[in-house]
């Protein structure tokens, strides 16, 4: 049997369809369904585990044994370097591809008792994990095994590593934006419209800093990457180190005593205050995969504002209002008590190009007066009240299973 080969073509393809299967239900069943006709003799499952042992099987193609579909098998799998090789998967990063015939001894792998009762009974040989999350010691990984058959293994090994080499980044990707989708539709049902209410730039992260998803203005101040950003780790990353060395602490108080709190932090374009308060979503509507993943993980939503004394940042109110620089230059400017001809004069623009741009801000606000407008911005200093010593934002909670 020749080598599989995949064409640039069937590639496209694979990548639509993982983003597709991952916001399907069951997740990831069509993409594998795919993958097993692309590369004959495979099997593939999408599991979760906690340390080393199993959750059972969220969905698979091709044959497998029947215990997969059972909670609690035990991986006695080692590494080379003689660790447990399934809770090892939680040290290495998302999209990690990982295959047995690297990872193992073949001595070691083929005698262990997870291959010789799981694999070899129905016909399967060395396997390849590619990692698509973990949190504490749970993880969540497809696994993609080859037939023992040694004309079936050279012809369908390897071309099946480099695939998932190249469709990895996509796969923890797809993950992502579906929890994102599931979780907003979630939070926006249960909070009965308080984030479309709370217009705020508002961040929903782990414990550790992992970015979990943001609203509408919470994306566009990312996609600023000012203040804070997702880095390539998938963690929020602050500009500054020592608000980064702060927001880290506070993340560390909040898991310890999950009451809301704040920070200030010196943003480009003038002061901010962030809100952090506990995000517990109703995990009944995620996919089975995620709420494994998430069901003991403490998640908090950072809402970013200002104090009621700081000069409008000129940045949250285009990721607020979605205002282009320009306007929101003229949005403070009307702010500070200065008139259309006064702002002209003072950028040197036209004053009928400044007043289009008033024009602009105000139906982008939502408003017909400069004093509507100012109590309309009232909202960024939602947030200042928590460092003013007022009463903060309400805690995020909903029905149904909890996180934390």
């Amino acid at each position: 049997m020749k080598p599989v080969e995949i064409s640039h073509e069937e590639l496209s393809d694979l990548i639509g369809l993982i983003y597709e299967s991952a916001l399907e239900d069951p997740q990831w069943k069509r993409f594998l369904d795919r993958m097993a006709q692309l590369f004959p003799a495979t099997s593939a499952m999408v599991l979760g585990h906690q340390g080393n042992r199993l959750f059972p099987a969220y969905t698979g193609t091709g044959v497998r044994h029947e215990r997969f579909e059972r909670a609690g098998i035990e991986c006695d799998l080692v590494n080379r370097r003689n660790e447990n090789a399934l809770a090892s998967l939680v040290t290495m990063p998302n999209g990690f591809v990982a295959r047995t015939r690297k990872l193992t001894d073949p001595e070691v792998f083929f005698s262990s008792n997870f291959h010789r009762t799981l694999m070899a009974p129905v016909g399967q040989g060395h396997f390849m994990t590619l990692k698509l999350d973990s949190h504490s010691d749970r993880g969540a990984f497809i696994v993609f095994s080859v037939s023992a058959d040694p004309e079936l293994e050279a012809a369908t090994h390897d071309p099946l590593f480099e695939t998932l080499k190249l469709l990895a980044p996509h796969a923890v990707r797809a993950l992502k934006m579906a929890r994102a989708l599931t979780l907003t539709r979630n939070a926006l049902s249960v909070m009965g419209g308080f984030l479309d209410t709370i217009v705020l730039p508002m961040v929903v992260v782990t414990g550790r800093a992992e970015f979990v998803f943001a609203n509408a203005a919470g994306r566009r101040l990312l996609a600023r990457e000012v203040p804070m950003r997702v880095a390539g780790d998938g963690r929020l990353a602050m500009r500054d180190a020592r608000d980064a060395r702060a927001f880290a602490a506070r993340l560390r108080e909040m898991e310890g005593q999950p009451v809301a709190g704040g920070l200030r932090i010196e943003g480009a374009g003038g002061p901010l205050s962030l809100c952090f308060t506990p995000f517990r979503p109703s995990l009944s509507d995620v996919s089975p995969l995620d709420r494994d993943l998430l069901q003991e993980e403490r998640l908090f939503a950072v809402f970013i504002g200002q104090r009621g004394g700081d000069a409008i940042n000129l940045g949250l109110l285009r990721d607020v209002y979605e205002l282009t620089a320009r306007e929101a230059e003229v949005c403070a400017a009307l702010l500070a008590g200065q008139s259309p001809a006064q702002i002209a004069d003072g950028s040197g623009r036209a004053l009928k190009t400044v007043r289009n741009q008033i024009q602009a801000v105000r139906e982008k606000v939502g408003v017909t007066t400069v004093a509507d407008l100012s109590e309309a911005l009232s909202v960024f200093r939602t947030v200042g009240a928590v460092f003013d010593g007022g009463v903060g934002p309400p805690q995020l909670t909903g029905g149904g299973r909890h996180v934390g």
